[in-house]
């Protein structure tokens, strides 16, 4: 009985741990023909303090989180080793700031289709937490006010 309780415990633990991090509104636009790029979007909220440190998608040859940073008065962005995720808050990628894009794209993305996506978040005691998320591939023609992407 002692040994069923444990079980019990640590898997109430495990699943706590795996809770810390909650993914949501995931989506990508569908590509053109020989389109090898696409940017997707979700929101992130992490329990504790983090930060995002790596995404892979089996559909992608790439995946990079993007900054935006000022250069002398002009807006860019490229690539970003992590992306600060304060304890509590909910950070949005892709609307008109961070994103995540997927490079060389195996294949095109179809509407209706969706994208895998692990997200790997590492909190500030070096523990990782790794969380499945499926984006769903959204018209090409959806508005930017719909799915908030922008060309790249």
């Amino acid at each position: 009985m002692r040994y069923a309780i444990v079980i019990v415990m640590l898997f109430c633990a495990a699943q706590a741990w795996a809770e810390n991090v909650v993914v949501s509104d995931a989506s990508a636009r569908a590509t053109a023909p020989g389109q090898e790029s696409a940017a997707v979007r979700f929101s992130i909220t992490s329990k504790k303090e983090a930060r995002l440190v790596a995404i892979v998608s089996p559909v992608a040859g790439a995946v990079e989180i993007h900054g935006m940073t000022h250069d002398n008065g002009v807006m860019k962005m490229r690539a970003i080793e992590f992306l600060p995720l304060p304890a509590g808050k909910m950070v949005k990628l892709g609307a008109s700031g961070n994103h995540v894009m997927l490079l060389n794209l195996k294949n095109p993305l179809k509407a209706g289709e969706s994208v895998p996506l692990t997200i790997t978040v590492e909190f500030s005691d070096k523990r990782k937490e790794k969380v499945n998320v499926s984006a769903e591939v959204k018209p090409l023609t959806a508005s930017r006010d719909e799915d908030g992407h922008h060309t790249h």
